[in-house]
């Protein structure tokens, strides 16, 4: 006698309905970003999106996934704002769920993509929270070089400020990966695309300084307490926030290191394409927002070198 199967048991997808299901549809969006190469957060992310958009797509009764029309997804984008979620966070969502319907139009499950006629939500040209020179050299005084610990966390704080790199590429960095002569540093960024950050000869001193008191031939550059194994983001995170509160700095997040590398980069005469290179940035987009961000303080500077008034003959 056949048992049937328990309800907690995946079964076949019904690719002979007329209307696919949305749970299909995901399944399948999925897995193509786990094959184009997308990391498991970026896959959640966009998932995680187009998930709510059905849910509150079922709970008002409208169509599901495969015949909702732009002003379905319209309605929904409403409700973010209305919820309170920040610009940001809606335009991620839009984002999202772009890129589900254009996957869906590509597999031929839909004749169209209706997000072509909505607008992304604007966001605001407002620079987050950034750290600024005196902060960070706060953090490397109270850091001190006692130990190996502190000088790989020392090492660590440079490399992140100086490079402006994530801090998933940050833990993803290997020995093998820098250039001693070049002074630079090859990491992994997003969709696994790979680029060159640059460090300076501080920064190089203090990670050529740690690995020679590590005490292990590790490939992996950042190495847990005792050389456990590599850094993950999470242990990245939880020893910059000790670092933080000794020196009685705002911890305002990793990211706020790529961001006041940004500003600094700018701030001392660097271009905007060569930020756009050396940060990973697909778009000008966000190269832009910074370059706004501290363009009254560069044309004051600016001002000081090229005044008029001081190339008059007068006394």
């Amino acid at each position: 006698m056949t048992s049937k199967p328990s309800s907690s048991q995946s079964s076949a997808p019904n690719y002979s309905a007329d209307v696919i299901s949305d749970e299909t549809l995901l399944r399948g969006c999925r897995l193509d970003l786990g094959a184009s190469g997308r990391a498991e957060k970026t896959q959640s992310i966009y998932c995680e999106s187009t998930t709510q958009l059905s849910q509150f797509a079922e709970s008002l009764g409208f169509p599901g996934l495969a015949r909702m029309n732009r002003d379905h997804i319209r309605h929904w984008l409403a409700s973010l704002h209305k919820k309170g979620n920040k610009p940001g966070a809606v335009h991620v969502r839009y984002r999202s769920v772009n890129r589900f319907f254009k996957w869906a139009v590509k597999e031929g499950e839909r004749e169209d993509n209706p997000m072509d006629d909505i607008d992304p939500p604007k966001l605001p040209q407002t620079i987050q929270p950034y750290y600024l020179p005196s902060e960070v050299e706060a953090v490397i005084k109270a850091i001190g070089r006692t130990d190996t610990q502190a000088l790989r966390d020392r090492a660590v704080v440079l490399t992140m400020y100086d490079s402006g790199a994530r801090a998933s590429e940050v833990c993803g960095m290997r020995c093998e990966d820098i250039d001693w002569k070049e002074l630079s540093i090859l990491v992994t960024g997003k969709a696994g695309k790979q680029r060159r950050v640059g460090i300076s000869s501080k920064s190089a001193q203090a990670i050529e300084r740690y690995l020679r008191r590590r005490g292990s031939n590790s490939d992996w550059l950042w190495l847990t307490t005792g050389n456990r194994g590599p850094f993950t983001t999470n242990g990245l995170r939880m020893m910059l926030q000790r670092h933080f509160k000794d020196a009685g700095v705002k911890f305002r997040g990793a990211h706020a290191f790529r961001r006041g590398f940004a500003m600094e980069y700018l701030a001392a005469g660097g271009q905007e394409h060569e930020l756009k290179e050396l940060g990973g940035w697909s778009s000008y987009q966000m190269v832009t927002r910074y370059s706004r961000g501290n363009a009254g303080e560069r044309a004051i500077k600016a001002h000081k070198k090229f005044s008029p008034a001081d190339r008059l003959n007068v006394r």
